[in-house]
């Protein structure tokens, strides 16, 4: 008996597409017509071969039209006819096209799918993108990915001639590269498992270590601070008594800035670890970002970009950089008018960390209140946003940063670490 085939028609499908349900008509001889509930149309050819069933995706509705559908699947069940596999054909064709792609189509890919602000921060982002446009795709742009070998890459890590710390981070994002492509199926195995860093470039350096400004500093620089100008006076303030980073500060929106309340909202897209987090704000900071949000004008912005420059290559309003601060402190040193040790925006968090400590608060308060992630099972079940813990600590460690600025006593409670006594 003859199978019934051509059951369908163009002005059927049309009637089915406006109405918007999902559908799957068959033509006949497994032909089909899908329609999903985001609006996809596609043909797909349903067969059995070796006793399993099988589907074929032929192409999407209107690119690929009716009588272009039934002409395809005609030829497809030739193919199946004669024994063979339509779909299995289909999935070697493209592990065969994809093995033979090139680093530069892999870098494209791993641009597309991983260096997305969704899943890293905007800093790696940028530097990853300086790795693959200076060092990856000028040297290796045209080889196959399958033939870049361990050799070649110790080769790319030498001859780039930069230091130790940038020589790694190169390797860093080379490896995560063909991750990727061992993800993608393409290779195997990781070319640069096993490079070890001091066999191309000797010890590690010595890690700058972080900077803790003690009381007689924090006196000495908080009453002449405004030295940096006002925005900037302001900007350092904040950083010192929320322990943020400077990024998730330059970054700051007033939406998500609630006085009232005293909080402030850190975006996931703001953060280094992609999580969002909940900043207490204690009155004497409240002061502070009252200032800078009317020093801000109509931006959406805490600090917002100072340049026209900036703003015009940004596309309108837009933050400040985040090396701002960081200038303007430099400048100060270099006109002498710090006369403390040198120190960056970030050593705020260390700062903020050894006083935090000296006041007797616990190691993992002060760890909250710089945001670090937790580990264990702490990490699993304190899901917290509104921790009153870290508002405590901070609103003691605000006291100690006005009564240094204002010259006043320290408000501190004394240490409660207790000295040891030689017997008697």
């Amino acid at each position: 008996m003859a199978k019934t085939t051509n059951l369908l028609s163009d002005i059927q499908i049309k009637r089915w597409i406006a109405k918007g349900e999902s559908v799957a008509k068959s033509d006949g001889d497994g032909l089909t017509f899908t329609l999903s509930k985001s609006g996809t149309a596609a043909w797909v050819l349903r067969y059995r071969t070796g006793g399993r069933r099988k589907e074929l995706t032929l192409g999407n509705y209107p690119d690929l039209g009716l009588a272009s559908a039934r002409e395809k699947a005609r030829a497809h069940r030739v193919a199946i006819d004669e024994g063979r596999d339509p779909a299995a054909e289909k999935q070697e064709q493209k592990t065969r096209a994809m093995a033979a792609w090139t680093m530069r189509e892999l870098v494209a890919d791993y641009r597309e799918k991983c260096l997305t602000e969704t899943s890293l921060a905007s800093g790696t982002i940028k530097y990853r993108g300086y790795d693959l446009d200076d060092v990856v795709l000028p040297r290796l742009g045209s080889r196959e990915v399958q033939r870049v070998t361990t050799t070649d890459i110790v080769s790319v890590l030498i001859d780039i001639k930069r230091t130790w710390t940038i020589t790694r981070r190169v390797k860093t994002t080379l490896s995560q590269l063909f991750d990727h492509a061992i993800a993608l199926r393409i290779v195997s195995a990781n070319p640069c498992t096993g490079i070890k860093m001091n066999a191309l470039k000797g010890a590690r350096p010595p890690i700058r270590k972080r900077v803790m400004l003690s009381e007689d500093e924090l006196r000495k620089l908080l009453p002449d601070i405004e030295i940096i100008g006002m925005e900037n006076a302001l900007a350092f303030r904040i950083l010192l008594a929320t322990c943020v980073r400077t990024c998730e500060l330059v970054k700051a929106k007033k939406a998500d800035i609630d006085l009232k309340r005293g909080v402030w909202w850190v975006p996931d897209e703001n953060v280094k670890t992609r999580t969002g987090f909940l900043v207490p704000l204690t009155p004497t900071v409240v002061g502070w970002f009252r200032e800078l949000i009317e020093l801000s004008g109509g931006s959406e912005y805490l600090l917002p970009a100072r340049q026209e420059r900036r703003r015009r290559n940004k596309g309108g309003d837009t933050h400040t950089v985040e090396t701002t601060l960081w200038a303007a402190i430099q400048r100060a040193f270099n006109r002498k008018e710090i006369e403390i040790r040198k120190f960056t925006p970030h050593d705020t968090r260390s700062t903020a960390k050894g006083h935090l400590r000296n006041m007797g608060i616990s190691r993992e308060i002060s760890e909250v209140a710089l945001n670090h992630v937790l580990k264990g099972m702490e990490a699993v079940y304190d899901v917290r946003e509104e921790i009153p813990e870290r508002r405590e600590a901070l609103e003691k460690w605000a006291n100690f940063i006005v009564a240094c600025e204002k010259g006043e006593p320290s408000p501190t409670p004394a240490s409660n670490v207790v000295p040891f006594r030689p017997a008697a």
